[in-house]
């Protein structure tokens, strides 16, 4: 036997047995990515994985239905609907499998503009030409392919070509055979063909495209071939016209075929001169061309939008817009709105636009407004057909309307609050126009009271006098006077004393009671609101005083609200010592000195208050101030072994006897062992202060010149250190040359020895107390993406490589705590918001080293109103804004002590379908309770 075939044979059983191993791997890849959309729909990159897996292995039933999942979903790119269209040709043989394709081709022709998938529908419809009505068909297909891409500079003409190709083919085959006779008829369908193919020439020399002058050409020696080659005087000067046209178009070309991608500039200097033609279909055609582009730039779907709707109004083509604008941009509230109200302006059914609404709220929004905005226009729709219904259909737009703020509310409560602690309307807005329509379309003032009363059991509401007021203006118009006059006693007592609203409640409530009270019910009244405005005088009084002394101290003493920290490696006496320039001395701490008689400032930089016995109210201190002059008093206690006295100017002070500190123990100098290094502004601008150093680094001052010798030379490296010789954690590196400074700060949370330093400018706070360190933007930013639920060993370098896939990456940063451990958490920011939104689209729910993580546009919550949540909370919970630890003694005698009056009120609660539950508060015997055995 031939040992050649026996080779053969053997290689070729080795990759059949290659294959298969190969093919069960991208199956069993294949099924995870099944789960993973399952469970992650609108991840967009797993589609894509899946079909690429799929074609590559032949499934063609799988592969199909994996495409229609994704086109359900999301717009399809040129790649994805050309290589569809390409498989699905191959595989079409029966009447109905060609049906199928020509819905495909329908169906991939409304994403995006795409000449290239126009070109393929023609080449493929060339087989209609055959059949019955084939050619009006072809023709029907050829001529919507003009409307859509026959403007397109660039590219039209290969459509145009396209079309005259097929009605030149369509000539060819009525031409008679050689030495036959043509009828009349016969000769007459053969002008009608000729005219045709002659009037799609002029029509295209009429509009300016890239080369044009060849089609002039190839125009001219068909009119040769055809007829006596004169051109009509009307042609040639439409053709010139649209070529003087084509220089300035073509310059907008080179523009754009220049500019690197997004091109937006570029696009919007095309689009603005387009505009100056005031033709609508150019302009629309440039702003799709800009959109292919950028089609996760929602302010460019805006814009196309508004141009839209000022220009046409209405119609399929802006009905269509805005309908593909919320397919690629979900996330965005503002376009679903804008899709309701077209939906709306277009008579689209209540069963569209619930659809629509539905899912708007399923895509998910940023921002709890951003649902609210979404009700507000849903609401607004269902009062418009109550108010536009004919009475067969009145009873059920009503039904509607109640329906609509029921689920809207419910939904704000329920779903929007718990996920960002807020519903989005801090104003109840929704609610109090819930309360309207209740009792003026619906004729339901019952059900008014009880969506207002409900409102007002919230303590903010209660303080808002335009809720009241809306409630006070129901009862006046659909109820009755007397509820009308409780409304506004219970306003007076409720309204807010420091922003006008009580001085509102208390003139309309004597307007009422002038109106329509008794004189018994003015002089009530008017005792009511005399009584309520003393109180609210005292508080605008007590708290001018307070902004008053506040503003006082601060001119008096800057530094007096800036709170002191205790090191916790100093011991409990030492304080921990504020940045600044003046990184030389011993930083001995200087002991506060009275401001005044009546104020006593403590070490700790509070001030004690007033009213104390003495005992409690003189600081205690082992060291008496300085500058004071007192005496020892005769009953003193001797002072201790090694007791001296320290001579300042004209004073003595008394102090116990110190050990003396070299500069080398508190900051050390790598120039110079015990030298006093004194600060200049000039060198301060040198200079940088680094911290969150660990503190057993060997030979930390080699090392940081080292690192940061990098970007300039390096005069000194300082490192604070105790009165121990151990490492604070903070140094200041001055360099020779104050431009390397800059290069230096973008060191910051650079890893030494598995901790991230902070580098910032060397700025001193007692100078700039404003200063922040915090680098970071604290607001949406649209560029920058916020990955969570990450494994605490992925990597940098790991990250970098998956979200680079998606576009150009700015910078990548892992974040940590202050020891250098992952927290799970990461910033991805990237050039371009369009690459951002794009890498959100195709990420998040991914898997990443076994975890699945969490992508979504940066926008951290706002860190005023989290402070303030969070002091009420702990306020709440213990009594004050700082609470107490358990090992605190409190000083304050007991005579002075006031209970604590925070009492926990029930909260109210509603379920999905707006019914109340109220839980209510333990009381001391019921805790008892739990202790106590059956």
């Amino acid at each position: 036997m031939d040992p050649t075939v026996d080779a053969n044979e053997s290689d070729a059983s080795s990759n059949e047995e290659d294959m298969e191993e190969d093919e069960g791997l991208i199956q069993k890849q294949i099924e995870e990515l099944d789960e993973n959309i399952k469970t992650s729909p609108y991840n967009y990159q797993h589609h894509v994985d899946r079909i690429e897996l799929l074609r590559k292995i032949g499934e063609f039933e799988q592969l199909r239905t994996a495409r229609k999942g994704m086109s359900n979903i999301f717009p399809l790119t040129k790649d994805l609907w050309l290589n569809w269209l390409e498989d699905e040709q191959k595989f079409a043989e029966t009447d109905d499998d060609h049906k199928k394709l020509e819905e495909l081709f329908e169906l991939s022709t409304k994403d995006y503009l795409c000449p290239e998938i126009w070109l393929e529908y023609a080449q493929y419809s060339i087989r209609l030409i055959g059949n019955e009505g084939g050619i009006a068909k072809l023709r029907s297909i050829m001529e919507r392919a003009l409307s859509e891409v026959g403007l397109h500079v660039s590219k039209g003409s290969s459509v145009w070509e396209a079309y005259r190709e097929i009605e030149n083919a369509i000539l060819m085959t009525m031409q008679p055979p050689p030495g036959s006779i043509s009828s009349a008829e016969q000769l007459n369908r053969l002008s009608e063909q000729t005219d045709r193919v002659g009037l799609l020439f002029v029509r295209q020399l009429a509009i300016p495209l890239l080369d044009m002058e060849n089609t002039m050409t190839e125009y001219q020696e068909w009119r040769k071939s055809v007829e006596d080659g004169e051109i009509n005087i009307e042609i040639t000067e439409s053709y010139q016209e649209s070529l003087s046209r084509l220089k300035k178009l073509a310059e907008l070309e080179n523009i754009l075929e220049e500019a690197k991608m997004p091109k937006l500039d570029a696009y919007h200097q095309y689009i603005e001169y387009e505009k100056e033609s005031h033709d609508p279909a150019r302009v629309q055609c440039i702003y799709e061309r800009a959109i292919a582009d950028n089609c996760l730039n929602s302010d460019l779907w805006f814009q196309y939008i508004k141009y839209l709707v000022e220009t046409i109004k209405t119609g399929p083509v802006v009905l269509s817009v805005h309908e593909r604008s919320v397919r690629n941009c979900p996330w965005v509230a503002q376009l679903w709105t804008k899709y309701l109200i077209c939906l709306e302006r277009n008579k689209a059914s209540p069963e569209k636009m619930q659809k629509v609404t539905s899912d708007a709220l399923a895509a998910g929004f940023s921002s709890a407004g951003d649902y609210a905005l979404l009700w507000q226009v849903s609401c607004d729709q269902a009062r418009r057909r109550v108010t536009e219904s004919d009475k067969e259909n009145l009873e059920t737009s009503k039904k509607s309307l109640h329906d609509v703020f029921k689920n809207a509310t419910s939904h704000l409560l329920n779903v929007v609050l718990p996920a960002f602690n807020e519903t989005g309307d801090p104003d109840f807005t929704l609610w109090c126009y819930w309360a309207r329509c209740e009792a003026r379309l619906l004729s339901n003032i019952a059900q008014a009271r009880e969506v207002l009363d409900d409102v007002l059991e919230d303590v903010d509401a209660r303080r808002k006098w335009s809720i009241w007021l809306d409630y006070f203006q129901i009862e006046m118009e659909f109820g009755d006077v007397k509820k009308a006059r409780t409304v506004l006693r219970k306003a007076l007592q409720s309204t807010a004393a420091d922003d006008g609203s009580a001085e509102s409640a208390a003139s309309h409530l004597i307007q009422f009671e002038r109106e329509f009270g008794s004189l018994e019910d003015l002089e009530d009244a008017t005792r009511k609101v005399e009584g309520r405005m003393a109180k609210v005088a005292k508080r605008k009084e007590k708290v001018a005083t307070h902004f008053q002394n506040k503003t006082k101290r601060r001119q008096q003493n800057p530094q007096s609200d800036r709170k002191e920290k205790v090191s916790p490696k100093s011991g409990q006496d030492a304080k921990k010592r504020p940045r600044s320039s003046k990184s030389d001395v011993d930083f001995i701490p200087e002991k506060r000195q009275r401001n005044d008689k009546d104020e006593i400032v403590q070490d700790t930089g509070f001030k004690a208050p007033s009213g104390l016995p003495a005992r409690l109210a003189k600081p205690k201190s082992k060291l008496p101030e300085q500058g004071q002059g007192e005496k020892p008093k005769a009953n003193a206690k001797p002072p201790p072994p090694g007791f001296h006295q320290t001579t300042t100017g004209n004073t003595t002070t008394n102090a116990k006897p110190l050990v003396k500190i070299e500069p080398t123990n508190d900051l050390k100098s790598d120039e110079g062992k015990g030298q006093k290094f004194t600060p200049t502004a000039e060198s301060d601008e040198r200079t940088i202060f680094v911290s969150n150093l660990g503190y057993s680094v060997e030979n930390l001052d080699d090392k940081l010149h080292k690192i940061f010798g990098a970007c300039g030379e390096v005069e000194s490296v300082r490192l604070a250190k105790n009165n121990k010789g151990q490492i604070r954690g903070f140094a200041y590196v001055q360099f020779l040359a104050k431009s390397s400074v800059d290069d230096a700060l973008k060191l910051d949370r650079e890893v030494l020895e598995g901790r991230p330093m902070f580098v910032s400018p060397n700025v001193d706070k007692t100078k700039n107390p404003d200063f922040k360190v915090f680098k970071y933007d604290t607001g949406m930013e649209r560029h920058k993406l916020f990955v969570s639920g990450l494994s605490f060993t992925t990597t940098e370098d790991e990250l970098r490589q998956i979200f680079s896939q998606h576009g150009k990456l700015k910078s990548l940063r892992i974040v940590t705590t202050r020891s250098g451990k992952p927290k799970g958490l990461a910033y991805v920011e990237y050039e371009t918001e369009a690459d951002a939104a794009q890498a959100v689209m195709k990420t998040d729910q991914t898997v990443v080293g076994g975890f699945t993580i969490t992508v979504a546009i940066s926008n951290p919550p706002s860190r005023n109103k989290g402070s303030e949540d969070r002091t009420r909370q702990v306020s709440t919970n213990r009594g004050g804004t700082r609470g107490r630890a358990r090992t605190q003694v409190n000083l304050l005698p007991r005579t002075l002590q006031r209970p604590n009056t925070t009492t926990d009120k029930p909260k109210l609660e509603r379920d999905a379908n707006y019914n109340e539950v109220k839980s209510q508060a333990l009381s001391n015997k019921d805790f008892a309770k739990m202790f106590t055995h059956p």
